[in-house]
């Protein structure tokens, strides 16, 4: 039985433009998580908490894997993330598998176990920053 052929410039144009959508889906997860840490930093800021926000490697391109997309956005709110303890750090990931934005946070309990909290973006800000927020994600 022979193979049929595919057309080099078919093969090629559906490449690029996986790869085009790949780096788009990326880059929009990466702009998302930007997003949150501005608010987050913003929403610190009214109480006089200074946030310190990293997103490592948030450039490079990414496929979702178990639902999340693999940037993180790392919050220290005692001092620079870098040079924090890594138990008092706050990592949040997107969601890939919900159609609307849904942000996923994990921290390190007292209690040794890893503490998981899912939250659109406004109330995942007022959930990372213990500050009011006026209005919630449902309202337009």
């Amino acid at each position: 039985m022979s193979k049929q052929k595919t057309d080099p410039k078919l093969e090629q144009a559906l490449t690029r433009g996986d790869l085009a959508i790949r780096q788009a889906n990326s880059a929009r997860a990466t702009a998302l998580l930007r997003a949150l840490a501005k608010m987050v930093s913003e929403a610190c800021a009214t109480i006089g908490v200074e946030a310190f926000t990293s997103i490592p490697d948030g450039d490079r391109i990414y496929d979702p894997a178990a639902g999340l997309w693999p940037q993180k956005l790392v919050i220290s709110l005692d001092g620079p993330v870098e040079t924090s303890d890594p138990d008092e750090l706050r990592t949040v990931w997107l969601r890939a598998d919900t159609p609307e934005v849904v942000f996923r946070c994990e921290w390190q309990r007292a209690d040794g176990k890893i503490g998981r909290h899912e939250a659109r973006p406004f109330a995942m800000v007022g959930f990372i920053t213990d500050v009011d927020i006026p209005w919630g994600d449902d309202e337009q």
